[in-house]
């Protein structure tokens, strides 16, 4: 019996009862909830892709059209050169009003992955000098990161990009700390080999 047929039919009762078929709840249950968390993971991934798309438009819209200059105010011109400098930028930013710019113009760099993203981030924010001298969880030497104002500003600004964990973020930022003071051996290297 279609369910057409049974929704009109005007005594249904003994059809469904000849219709009925026993089936164990438990199975019914189980399948349901491997289909659902089968569903959840499908669209889990058909979001990561929908938001990757959407700024991957908004980047070629950007180069197609042209991006509206609009001179930074928050982020500075040049990296932070000291630590009093990103001292005296942590007080700067835990004004809410200036917080919410400096992630906006954090956001408007053209970086397509979220690794390039972070590492261009922190780049623009302050020198391998001033970046050697912090770690991510800090130590008697070196400053702790992990719970910085500018830390939750480029955080922010990655979960809004990418929509990703916290972990990706975490790893690439503790990777860049690490190999501050490679990068500026690197360089020190190239200005004498260049002498």
């Amino acid at each position: 019996m279609s369910y057409q047929e049974l929704f009109f039919a005007d005594d249904i009762s003994s059809d469904i009862e000849e219709a009925q078929v026993p089936v164990a709840n438990s199975t019914l249950n189980t399948d349901a909830s491997n289909d659902l968390k089968a569903i959840k993971a499908m669209l889990g991934r058909l979001t990561s892709g929908v938001v990757s798309l959407t700024t991957e438009v908004a980047s070629i819209k950007a180069k197609v059209y042209g991006e509206a200059f609009k001179p930074k105010e928050v982020v500075p011109m040049e990296p932070l050169k000291t630590l009093e400098e990103l001292t005296s930028f942590e007080e700067r930013i835990k004004d809410e009003k200036v917080f919410k710019s400096f992630v906006i113009e954090l956001q408007s760099s053209g970086e397509k992955t979220f690794d390039k993203f972070i590492r261009s981030s922190w780049r623009l924010m302050i020198s391998d000098d001033v970046a050697r001298q912090c770690s991510w969880r800090g130590t008697e030497a070196k400053k702790c990161v992990r719970g910085m104002k500018i830390t939750l500003g480029i955080r922010t600004a990655f979960k809004q990009k990418f929509a990703l964990e916290d972990a990706d973020f975490d790893r690439t930022t503790q990777k860049y700390f690490q190999y501050a003071q490679d990068r500026l051996s690197r360089s020190a290297k190239k200005m004498k080999s260049s002498s």
